[in-house]
């Protein structure tokens, strides 16, 4: 059997329980994937948190969603650890009932510390169990769940600390990212495309105003789209207003060909981010897993600002597109007038930009889940030929 592909005749009522969630990076692959194996026929259930984004975004897609109790175990007191390994314990027998029950042949394990349970379950009810890890460096969920697991999938190669077999896939995500065209053509005026994550972040909300403020004329007229967070939102173009220059709010109306060299949308959310993504010459931004791999999808140059908490594994995403020409990263600690001068030497090299954009392309993968899910084909083929 070649342990890439198996028949898709064979796969007739296979059934798969995806786990994880707590953010996007451990939500959308996984929901990715969950499509991919419906379109093949697969029946898909996922197990998370009650009243959580996992259970609302599976809702949302149709999945059968089952609740497992779960507690953080990372940077808590005796006491807090105790009460996760017993929350722990118990999910993962409450787990393998339900692997049981619903007849999955295969558990995938999308990180975070809710996938543990159901991962556990699978092993204890001995069933393959695989895992998906999105960011350049595995997290703690994974690490340690990785000595039980199969097989994991990863967005980048380098990751040596997982102990299991490992292949790189890619991050799986939507098709519409694939779709945009190369580069936006160059003219007037140069947009800019600004994203801090769904809730914003606050330390992009306080830098940026200042730091566009700074941008010569030379560069001539700028738009910037500002996702802010619906938190942040006012405070956000209160800043903006604050800096007495020539920028003005356009809310979803787009350049107005009379107004000042400096025009500002600050949207709380953008729903759309494939078509945001494909109106933009560069996109500053985090470097979340999810948001790296839209951008290598879209094929868009980035400067990137990386979330220094969560132990790190954000500037380590980060470098890796740097290393491959696709992005350039600023450190935490930048001044205003620092990001301004980077800003300016980017936006002004147009060559770079498209350099960085075709680098960013290359990076992307819109195999990623369909080779997950041929992984997750061959695992049950294996299991059922054991049954």
């Amino acid at each position: 059997m070649d342990p890439a592909h198996t028949p898709r005749e064979s796969q007739a009522g296979s059934h798969a329980l995806i786990a994880g969630g707590g953010t996007g990076g451990h939500v959308f692959p996984g929901l990715a994937v969950a499509g991919e194996l419906t379109r093949r026929g697969w029946r898909v259930s996922w197990a998370g948190a009650a009243s959580s984004m996992e259970e609302k975004l599976c809702k949302k897609s149709g999945l059968e969603f089952h609740t497992l109790a779960a507690r953080p175990l990372v940077g808590r007191g005796p006491l807090g650890k105790a009460r996760a390994l017993w929350t722990l314990g118990r999910s993962a027998l409450g787990a393998r009932r339900m692997v049981r029950r619903l007849g999955a042949q295969v558990v995938l394990g999308t990180g975070g510390y809710v996938s543990a349970g159901a991962v556990l379950g699978g092993v204890l009810a001995g069933v393959p169990v695989l895992l998906l890890e999105p960011n350049a460096e595995a997290g703690f969920a994974n690490l340690w769940l990785s000595r039980y697991a199969n097989e994991a999938y990863l967005a980048f190669a380098g990751e040596k600390r997982l102990r299991c077999p490992v292949q790189v896939t890619g991050i799986p995500v939507r098709a519409e990212f694939f779709d945009v065209a190369p580069q936006l053509p160059f003219g007037s005026p140069l947009k800019i495309l600004v994203l801090g994550g769904s809730q914003g972040a606050r330390q992009l909300n306080e830098l940026l105003p200042a730091a566009f403020a700074l941008l010569p004329e030379s560069l001539g007229r700028v738009v910037i789209r500002h996702q802010t967070g619906s938190r942040h939102q006012e405070s956000v173009k209160e800043s903006y207003q604050q800096k007495d220059l020539p920028v003005t709010s356009v809310e979803g109306g787009g350049w107005r060909p009379d107004g000042p060299r400096l025009q500002v949308e600050t949207p709380a959310f953008i729903q759309h981010m494939a078509s945001a993504m494909a109106e933009s010459h560069l996109v500053l931004s985090r470097a979340g897993a999810i948001t790296l791999a839209e951008l290598c999808a879209a094929g868009r140059p980035s400067l990137l600002l990386p979330l220094e908490a969560a132990g790190g594994h954000q500037k380590r995403n980060a470098e890796r597109l740097v290393e491959a020409g696709a992005a350039r990263l600023v450190d935490g600690a930048a001044t205003p007038e620092a990001l301004a001068e980077t800003l300016a030497g980017l936006l002004a090299d147009r060559a770079r930009l498209t350099g960085m954009a075709d680098a960013a392309r290359r990076l992307g993968r819109p195999d990623s889940a369909a080779a997950i899910a041929d992984r997750l084909e061959y695992w049950a083929a294996r299991r059922r030929g054991k049954s």
